[in-house]
């Protein structure tokens, strides 16, 4: 290989400390402030715009968000319950395996239409549905398996529990999950036909 050739690409180039270029870097790199590690302050630099030879550049703030102002919105905290012992999630997935009837159809179709008033009347026991998505669900098995608790699940009986199932934990896929306690699928046309 012929190292006296020089072919390769230069990006900087190496001036003397005394000439015009070199200064007006300095005198650039004299006003920006430097903020001490051990400091508390933030040093805020505004925007400044320069030219040192032929390269024209924009000097801005790039002090990590960590040291701005704290946001004064907080993220939704969820409570999980701790699982008694055989109602884990795998436990769960056991169960719809081995069960034939978790939406105690008891023979009738899970294909049926279910009017609200219908979802409504079954808020207790061993039927307690809910709409998730337009389809109809008989969440009762599910109630001592799910990770957030009876009660939140409670908030969900009797009604369309899709803005708060969303709100939660969207990215569940509950027709997987809940599949084996599908009781139907929700009657829209009187909803329609009221509004």
């Amino acid at each position: 290989m012929d190292t006296t050739k020089d072919d390769d690409f230069t990006f900087s180039e190496v001036v003397p400390p005394n000439s015009e270029v070199a200064l007006e870097a300095k005198d650039l790199a004299s006003h920006v402030d430097v903020k001490d590690p051990q400091s508390k302050s933030l040093n805020q630099v505004s925007p400044k715009e320069n030219t040192v030879g032929s390269l024209s550049f924009t000097v801005v703030d790039s002090s990590p968000d960590i040291l701005k102002a704290p946001s004064a919105k907080k993220p939704i905290t969820r409570t999980k319950v701790p699982f008694e012992k055989g109602y884990s999630q795998m436990d769960w997935l056991k169960l719809t395996r081995t069960h034939p009837d978790l939406a105690d159809l008891k023979g009738e179709s899970n294909r049926r239409l279910i009017s609200m008033d219908e979802v409504k009347m079954h808020k207790s026991g061993d039927s307690m549905w809910t709409v998730l998505k337009g389809r109809v669900y008989n969440i009762s098995p599910y109630m001592n398996f799910h990770p957030g608790g009876v009660d939140m699940l409670m908030k969900a009986v009797g009604r369309d529990g899709t803005l708060l199932f969303n709100k939660y934990h969207a990215w569940v896929n509950f027709d997987i999950l809940l599949e084996k306690c599908l009781v139907g699928v929700l009657d829209d046309s009187k909803l329609k036909s009221k509004c």
